[in-house]
């Protein structure tokens, strides 16, 4: 009995397109809320810039960082920084390279090495580009996330930049980084247990492939028709894209809503 669905934001949710959150699935999670089952945010984002979820409804927790910071209304169920030596790593990596990124601490959001590649955040993702600040600013504080634009090529030829850390892409022009042992499972756990609902009531949706461990710890996993062959190839069952409103043509094709 699936009590606890996990949804990604964007390309999921949240159209790449509209920017926003269909007619169709607004509807179909207010009728999972009234037959009561518990929904949950699980986003790369930083918690600052998830009101196009958070406005349009009363989620019950949520996942963001990738799952190093969860919450569920002011109480902090997961806080999960890079150590300092890998931030540290980091920090010196970006100085030398001069790549841009987007920093991220529990709090505060900044960009660090602003180039034209960092216009993908306003442009595509409609989301505000943060602060631009010198890259030493990051020196010694707790960094959560670095969002950091490169391609996947461009992430080889580089040859393991990012060495114990975790990096996962759901872009093709940047890779989310975080510290090694993290992901949207990690984040699954915290708010699993303290709502006391096992993994076998669990069901995850998401398109990316820092999606992929949430879609093989849920019990089911759903990739959107948007999703590349690698997630969908790891998923228990694909849906249609997020233009086409898969999410509810999954929900109705597990009975979870009304023909």
């Amino acid at each position: 009995m699936t009590k606890a669905i996990f949804f990604d934001i964007d390309g999921t949710l949240v159209s790449f397109l509209t920017h926003a959150v269909s007619p169709a699935t607004l509807a179909a999670l207010r009728q999972l809320r009234e037959r009561g089952v518990r929904l949950f945010i699980a986003t790369g984002r930083h918690r600052s810039v998830i009101h196009t979820v958070q406005d349009v409804f009363p989620f019950d927790g949520y996942i963001t960082l990738n799952g190093q910071f969860c919450f569920v209304g002011d109480r902090v169920l997961r806080g999960n920084p890079i150590p300092p030596e890998a931030a540290a790593r980091l920090v010196d990596f970006l100085s030398r390279t001069r790549l841009p990124a987007v920093l991220l601490e529990q709090e505060e959001t900044y960009t660090v090495n602003p180039d034209p590649r960092v216009d993908l955040f306003p442009s595509q993702l409609d989301i505000p580009l943060p602060p631009i600040v010198p890259v030493e600013h990051a020196a010694g504080r707790e960094l959560y996330q670095a969002v950091v634009f490169l391609t996947r090529e461009e992430e080889r030829a580089l040859a393991a930049p990012f060495a114990g850390l975790e990096a996962m892409r759901w872009h093709p022009g940047f890779v989310d980084v975080i510290a090694t042992g993290g992901g949207k499972d990690h984040g699954m756990d915290a708010l699993l247990s303290h709502f006391g609902i096992g993994l076998e009531d669990t069901m995850a949706f998401g398109d990316g492939e820092n999606d992929l461990s949430m879609l093989r710890h849920a019990h089911i996993g759903v990739a959107m028709g948007n999703a590349d062959d690698l997630v969908k190839g790891q998923a228990d069952y694909v849906t249609g894209t997020v233009d086409e409103d898969g999410i509810s043509s999954a929900l109705r094709h597990f009975g979870l809503l009304d023909p």
